[in-house]
């Protein structure tokens, strides 16, 4: 009898939004960071949670979530969670318009790959998610940075090429600038949506 798959969905919260003139940084970050969590604590069969920034972390948890202090390294990560999960998607908390079906594709390569590394859209380096499996795959001989992972070095590493896939691409709010690749006719984004149109948030 197979076992069912533990998937855990995290958001990196010292990843934090880069607001746009006249906009509280803040309020932006926290409001990123709280619409970046909705969408992985939307996902089915998915423990969702929230790393680092300890004092947002306690107004934003749902019951039963996890709230984990950063370790320092996404493979540190996977070490605190051998026993909790068999599948870790990490993302940054500067994607509040994040799709879940994206995610959701992230952990279906991992089906198969050991890693998936979902990249920023744009020319920067860097990703809007890492998935990978826990434990640590023995392969993988450097650190996965959502600010700074490359595609093509994982390729170059893995020992068979099916294990290292490739994810969608999406956009991070990591300049200010960024604000204008926001789309306003997707779903979600209450809280940065709200404060962007100047409108009062409400937990």
């Amino acid at each position: 009898m197979s076992t069912e798959t533990r998937r855990v969905a995290l958001v990196l919260a010292q990843h934090a939004a880069v607001a746009p003139p006249g906009i509280d940084q803040a309020a932006y970050s926290r409001a990123c960071l709280a619409d970046t969590y909705e969408v992985l604590s939307d996902l089915e069969q998915v423990q969702a949670g929230i790393v680092g920034n300890a004092p947002v972390r306690a107004e934003l948890l749902w019951p039963g979530d996890l709230g984990l202090s950063w370790p320092g390294s996404i493979r540190r990560l996977t070490e605190e969670l051998a026993g909790i999960a068999d599948q870790l998607v990490v993302v940054p908390a500067d994607v509040p318009d994040l799709p879940g079906l994206m995610v959701a594709k992230v952990f279906k390569a991992l089906q198969r790959a050991e890693v998936c590394c979902a990249p920023q859209r744009g020319d920067a380096a860097g990703c809007a998610a890492i998935g990978v499996q826990v434990p640590w795959p023995e392969w993988v001989s450097c650190d996965l940075d959502l600010d700074r992972a490359n595609v093509d070095q994982l390729t170059v590493l893995a020992p068979r090429r099916s294990l290292a896939a490739v994810g969608p691409d999406w956009h991070r709010m990591r300049t200010a600038a960024a604000v204008g690749r926001l789309d306003p006719r997707l779903e979600g984004w209450e809280m940065t949506r709200a404060l962007l149109s100047g409108q009062a948030m409400v937990d």
